[in-house]
């Protein structure tokens, strides 16, 4: 299959608990409801550029059902899975609580994400040589480090979602386009106080990478040009659940970038896709 975009990264069932609100540390609250869906940051990745570019998923599962059965949903919604491989053990999990204003707090356990190297990514991206190859922070740093180098070495386009944010060698960094940033996350990476705002810790980050994409939920988003930072302004919408929303935003800014659309365009593109997400999931409460 001829792939436009390759997402390389996270595959998990998400273990998700709806809360009246986000427990404090060593708080216990009673939940509302239970449910269980297919998740990880590579896959929802992977889904949201397969809604509007052909994509391909590069990663690991684990031989539990778990693991077939994210085989089968990525293939259902149009992600090739020719080069996600099944590893002795558990697929990986993610522990979600969800309040009720739609916040929501996460742990991450890798298991068989663990699994990726840097040869499968090499070797997968020399067989798939897609435009555009995605990444995330919830598989070994090595696995991310060889992408952004076989797309250096390729003259392709390496997008970087530094989520959940962790130590990222510079030379990668310098080779994201863009660097795809939550408010949190460009904070953490510029040093600067939690309360500092996007623009700002945008700005700090100016230069270490090829081009900025910062999102800020409702507030919308940023993109980085050469005379400063555009707006991107967000679809109005009330959120009751923003799981995924951020994944469905690097999805589709991906696809739209390995289509030919403009940093700004695809910007606008993630926006409405990622608002679009939340107002589906707000009808199916």
């Amino acid at each position: 299959m001829s792939v436009l975009v390759a997402v390389v990264g996270s595959a998990n069932l998400d273990l998700v608990a709806r809360t009246a609100r986000i427990p404090e540390p060593g708080e216990t609250v009673l939940g509302s409801a239970y449910s269980e869906h297919h998740g990880g940051k590579g896959a929802n990745q992977a889904v949201g550029a397969a809604r509007a570019a052909p994509t391909a998923f590069v990663g690991c599962v684990g031989t539990d059902e778990p693991g077939q059965r994210t085989r089968t949903h990525l293939a259902d919604r149009g992600v090739a899975t020719d080069e996600l491989r099944t590893v002795q053990g558990e697929t990986g999990r993610a522990v979600i609580t969800v309040a009720d204003d739609g916040e929501n707090s996460i742990v991450v356990l890798p298991l068989a994400n663990h699994a990726v190297t840097p040869d499968q990514v090499r070797e997968s991206l020399d067989r798939l040589q897609p435009e555009v190859v995605l990444c995330q922070l919830e598989i070994p740093i090595e696995s991310v480090t060889a992408a952004a180098e076989w797309c250096e070495r390729a003259g392709k386009r390496f997008l970087l979602n530094p989520s959940p944010v962790a130590e990222v060698p510079e030379h990668v960094i310098a080779l994201a386009d863009p660097l795809l940033v939550n408010r949190g996350e460009a904070v953490a990476l510029a040093g600067g106080s939690e309360d500092q705002p996007l623009r700002d810790a945008l700005e700090a980050l100016r230069g270490r990478a090829r081009s900025l994409v910062g999102t800020d939920g409702a507030r919308g988003a940023l993109v980085s040009e050469p005379e400063g930072f555009a707006e991107v302004p967000v679809e109005p919408t009330r959120a009751v659940d923003t799981t995924g929303a951020g994944d469905e935003f690097a999805g589709t800014l991906a696809a739209a970038l390995a289509s030919g659309a403009s940093l700004g365009e695809a910007a606008v593109a993630a926006s409405r896709a990622a608002s679009a997400l939340i107002a589906i999931q707000r009808e199916l409460r």
